[in-house]
């Protein structure tokens, strides 16, 4: 393999705002008659405070505090010391929720107002956070149409082709007739060719993914399957966890065909519960304390909300040697505003069409390390969906983090004592460049599946001058009438208002609403002289690339 040279990381200071969790979740259910499966909250709408609840951090220096050791007799420590600290200020013992020994040092408990300014007041408390959580109405179910009626009985469908065979070209395995979103990534160049080539299965690395369980009779994942079960019922398995497992590891539908899954249940999605910021500390901490190297955490999407103890969380998780991987979202709005992709820990990943585009309403900006294909809700003429067996819709961030952490898997297959950051430069080093159009984004590079960097191509180095992508054309319509097309992903702005110029003068601006990322402009005459176009977010200084239209 040649050498790769190694940039320079993300940032590794940041500024945390206020932060808003949301964790992406759609929702689906397998819908399998032989499994039941809980209902989760697609943690895409708006968060709410969880009222009363809390995270409360120990102070380190606290003599009685052991973080060695057994998972479960650290547990029973940090529990027991939690219990004295209540106890101490007038507060029952039972009001602890969970408790952190490794991601953190601490505990989540119900309190009062008067209790918790009682609880700030002593010395052994580092700080104190409100909990937070999505409210289920945000639910969102992608089953196909008719599936959510009473199944009759089916005739057993073919199974789908699997991978096998030598690939003399590429030097390892193929598989023939792939999802479309792996077909694309073995390649640097379209069209797609209906294979998959890979070199190597990610055999050796784990892959943990909170906070459900996985239906492991699936795809042929049954033997490489782990769940750990810290709530919840051990006979309902989780779409979600199941949905990014399938694209991690899965036999047909994954990146890394040898990884080992673990799915690490902290949520009990079967009765309306909500799922709790506190909740996806509980399975940081249980990776920490037992996860093996190399290994990979997939991580939930995280907005704009103040959480120390959830930047701590990842922070530990990155230091102990784990990649952690989490899509760009799907929201339209700046990546760098979301927590999970703010901080210098975390590998986000863009979420691209099969047009080698942005999808229409994929998060940008620069915090975004790269993009890769995935499946496409935008219900677009041209959007591409992906189903397990005519029921499970997969969802495009699920499909996104799965692939990028089954593509990191494999590179530690062959290089198991790679810290995080060499992971993510290995992939940010071979990922084809300036592919992804109308990204936003000056990380505008496809994801690559092969362990080369031949053929990648160079960063243009123009892209950091511009915050916008634009590209134009035009068509002769009548006689000397022509017809223009600007097309761009407009981005959010607080001015709202987009402004188009032409020759560099004004031309025309766009309110909020109007702005499609679409405009047409009507010319007519013999002989036109071409015309550069550029558009500006209005009172500010973020402006697209220029183009020239001939005529």
């Amino acid at each position: 393999m040649e050498n790769l040279e190694f940039s320079t990381p993300k940032s590794a200071s940041f500024i945390l705002t206020a932060f808003l969790i949301f964790f992406t979740f759609s929702c689906q259910d397998l819908n399998l008659e032989d499994l039941p499966l809980a209902e989760e909250a697609d943690l895409e709408g708006s968060l709410s405070y969880v009222p009363d609840r809390y995270i409360v951090t120990l102070n380190d220096q606290n003599p009685n505090l052991r973080r060695k050791g057994r998972y479960e007799d650290v547990q029973h420590e940090i529990r027991v010391l939690g219990q004295e600290i209540l106890s101490k200020n007038g507060i029952q013992r039972e009001r602890i929720k969970s408790v952190y020994g490794h991601a953190l040092t601490g505990f989540a408990a119900k309190l009062s107002s008067d209790e918790l300014r009682r609880l700030r007041a002593d010395s052994r408390i580092k700080s104190i956070e409100q909990d937070v959580f999505v409210s289920s109405s945000f639910n969102e179910r992608r089953i196909p149409p008719g599936q959510d009626k009473p199944k009759e009985e089916e005739p057993s469908s073919p199974e789908p082709d699997q991978p096998g065979g030598e690939d003399p070209i590429f030097g390892g395995n193929i598989q023939n007739n792939p999802p479309k979103y792996l077909d694309r990534i073995d390649q640097r160049a379209l069209p797609l060719n209906d294979v998959f080539s890979y070199e190597n299965t990610g055999e050796g690395v784990t892959v943990y993914i909170p906070v459900g369980s996985i239906w492991e009779q699936n795809d042929g994942m049954n033997d490489r399957v782990e769940n750990i079960f810290l709530t919840g019922n051990e006979d309902e398995s989780s779409g979600v966890t199941t949905n990014k497992a399938l694209t991690t590891g899965g036999f047909h539908f994954g990146s890394a065909k040898g990884v080992n899954l673990v799915g690490v249940r902290t949520y009990d999605g079967c009765c309306n519960e909500e799922l709790y910021l506190s909740a996806i500390l509980e399975a940081h901490d249980w990776i920490l304390a037992n996860g093996k190297r190399p290994g990979i955490v997939l991580i939930n999407l995280v907005g704009p909300i103040e959480s120390p103890a959830f930047i701590s969380s990842l922070e530990s998780l990155y230091n102990a040697g784990f990649s952690l991987f989490s899509s760009a979202g799907a929201w339209l709005e700046d990546a760098c505003t979301w927590a999970s992709s703010k901080t210098p820990y975390v590998f986000t990943v863009g979420l691209a069409n099969l047009q080698d585009e942005s999808q229409s309403t994929s998060n940008y900006g620069d915090c975004i390390d790269l993009f890769t294909t995935t499946t496409d809700w935008s219900h677009l003429p041209d959007a591409y969906e992906e189903t397990l067996e005519g029921r499970f819709s997969f969802n495009p961030n699920f499909v996104a983090v799965g692939v990028a952490a089954g593509v990191a898997a494999t590179y530690l297959e062959k290089n198991p004592t790679s810290s995080p950051e060499e992971v993510y430069q290995f992939l940010r080093n071979t990922s084809t460049k300036n592919v992804v159009k109308f990204s936003n984004s000056k990380n505008n590079h496809l994801l690559y599946n092969g362990m080369s960097m031949t053929g990648a191509g160079d960063i243009d180095p123009a892209r950091s001058n511009f915050q916008l992508d634009l590209a134009g054309s035009s068509v002769n319509y009548r006689g000397n009438n022509h017809r223009i097309e600007l097309k761009w992903r407009p981005i959010k702005n607080a001015s709202g208002i987009t402004d188009i110029y032409e020759n560099g003068k004004l031309l025309v601006s766009l309110s909020h609403g109007i702005d499609s990322g679409l405009f047409y402009h009507e010319v007519s005459g013999r002989n036109l002289a071409p015309r550069k176009y550029k558009i500006c977010l209005s009172g500010t200084s973020l402006c697209s690339n220029e183009v020239t239209v001939t005529f």
